[in-house]
């Protein structure tokens, strides 16, 4: 591929639209495929506004702008900023190795985190960008910026994946045979993650997804390595906040207050029931260390106020755009329009191929409801049900659902907003790099399905 194939490339997905425009379009096409399914226009319309104001999904929105926030304030840093630059030192020049780096640190964290993968993987994307232009290094920003974003694609067999974890509380499985209408006798009381997150089949798929997201992304990055390519702009370095002299005084509010946040962010975790499974992570307990982190590292309030300025402007998509997903949500759970769909995979499905439909209709339904655990919640009871009636694993199931909706999260620019606010990407820049990476990773499920 040389410079014009390249140039062309970029041509072809110009057209794709703003995740503003992509948002809106979904919501009409939702909207239409509940009239389709017998939905009235008042349910479609009512189910909407309750969607779009959904009070615990607004208060997520807020958490997810408050991490994007103080993640990329705490970036700003100096002494942040010097440990992300020995990460950025491990990327080397190439674009081979740049990417493929940035993409392995992203799963790590993902896996780990969703929320902990999405905050590194676009810092360390952004800071690779600031090294190339500093050092006059052609690197190729999107291609960079797509990797920041893989972390995405393993989440959901991660420590914070919302099926699994939802299915290893006690009780659980109960309501969820109640809301399907089942004899909750015939579930187990849990699904412990050791049948899960930790089962030989998650692990290897997670390694498996890994190297293919590295091993895309190096492949890649080979291709834009042998030719001279423009790509986006690279992103003008900023500037950690700067050393400066503080007053003792000045400083003991920032302490006293980082200190505190510390402590009981720490406390919680130890005191936590699930500590060992790193159970106390969630974006309350994540947004409160950023927090106290932040305090501590800027050393003044001057400092810190200024950190946030430079960042906070990177939460415009988030405040806008998540409660037009969350309307989404609502149009599919209040309309029947999801169990609609998750019935008609199943109807197509035999035990052999029950995994591979219900992987394909997570997917799916994923584009229309980016949130895993609004996910689960309206798709759940359908897939145990048909689990159930097909005699097929629910481990397996709950591991099917969770690679089908952390999959298309590479088509989706849901979650990839905090990731181009913080990197000044547009969708359109890693979106032919994100679609590779998805693909590999189906190929990657599918293949491991058929073999389990």
């Amino acid at each position: 591929m040389n410079a014009a194939t390249d140039d062309s490339q970029r041509d072809r997905f110009g057209w794709v639209p703003s995740p503003l425009a992509i948002a809106l379009g979904l919501t009409a096409v939702t909207a239409v495929a509940a009239l389709f399914v017998g939905a009235d226009v008042e349910t479609v319309a009512m189910s909407w506004r309750d969607g779009l104001w959904n009070r615990p999904l607004l208060v997520f929105a807020f958490q997810a702008a408050f991490m994007l926030v103080l993640g990329h304030a705490l970036a700003l840093s100096p002494a942040v900023d010097r440990g992300v630059q020995r990460a950025v030192n491990l990327a080397g020049t190439t674009n081979a190795r740049a990417a493929a780096v940035v993409a392995v640190v992203a799963c790590l964290a993902g896996w780990i985190n969703w929320g902990l993968g999405l905050i590194v993987g676009a810092v360390l994307a952004r800071k690779v960008g600031e090294r190339a232009t500093k050092r006059g290094l052609p690197l190729h920003y999107g291609l960079i910026g797509a990797a920041g974003y893989s972390g995405l694609m393993v989440w959901h067999g991660g420590l914070s994946g919302s099926a699994p974890i939802k299915v290893a509380e006690a009780g659980h499985l109960a309501d969820l045979a109640a809301i399907a209408g089942i004899d909750p006798a015939l579930f187990p009381a849990t699904l412990p993650l050791g049948l899960t997150v930790f089962s030989a089949q998650n692990l290897l798929t997670t390694a498996c997804l890994v190297a293919a997201v590295a091993g895309t992304a190096a492949f890649l990055g080979r291709r834009l390595d042998r030719q001279t390519t423009t790509g986006p702009a690279l992103p003008e370095p900023v500037a950690p906040a700067a050393r400066e002299r503080i007053a003792p005084f000045m400083r003991i509010l920032p302490a006293l207050f980082g200190t505190l946040l510390l402590v009981l962010a720490v406390r919680s975790a130890a005191l936590h029931p699930d500590a060992a499974r790193l159970g106390f992570i969630d974006p309350d307990w994540t947004n409160q260390t950023l927090l106290g982190l932040a305090f501590l590292l800027h050393g003044s309030l001057k400092r810190f106020l200024a950190s946030i300025d430079a960042a906070i402007g990177g939460t415009s998509g988030i405040l806008i755009q998540f409660p037009l997903y969350f309307g989404i949500m609502g149009i599919m759970s209040g309309t029947g329009l999801v169990e609609a769909l998750s019935m008609a995979m199943v109807r197509l499905s035999t035990p052999a191929t029950f995994e591979l439909w219900t992987l394909l209709s997570a997917g799916i339904v994923n584009v229309f409801v980016p949130s895993g655990g609004g996910q689960w919640a309206v798709q759940g009871p359908l897939l145990l049900r048909a689990a159930l009636d097909l005699d097929v694993p629910l481990d397996r199931t709950v591991l099917a659902m969770a690679y089908g909706d952390e999959l298309t999260n590479m088509l989706q620019p849901f979650w990839a907003l905090p990731l181009l606010g913080i990197t000044g990407l547009a969708a359109k820049d890693i979106l032919p790099y994100t679609l590779r990476f998805m693909a590999a990773g189906a190929a990657t499920c599918v293949i491991l399905t058929l073999l389990f």
